[in-house]
């Protein structure tokens, strides 16, 4: 007994998913080279910031850059 149904659907519009392509894979690895180059560029500017800290420090004198460790006293020695 034939059934009153068409064995074809009509296709719905816009509820469809696309096939998988090159496209959407690509786009995949642009994120993740994206992410890595920010990542570094992230690591550069630290290591800057680092280098510059230590180097306005290193131009301050002894007594203003160590002033947390120790404590000249006036015979010449030191006190923690």
């Amino acid at each position: 007994m034939p059934s009153s149904r068409s064995s074809k659907r009509p296709s719905r519009t816009g509820t469809e998913r696309p096939a998988p392509s090159a496209s959407g894979t690509r786009r995949v690895e642009a994120t993740a080279s994206a992410a890595a180059r920010g990542a570094s560029a992230l690591r550069r500017e630290s290591d800057r910031a680092l280098l510059d800290l230590i180097r306005r420090l290193r131009a301050l004198p002894m007594e203003q850059r160590t002033h947390f460790l120790r404590q000249r006293l006036p015979g010449g020695g030191t006190s923690l």
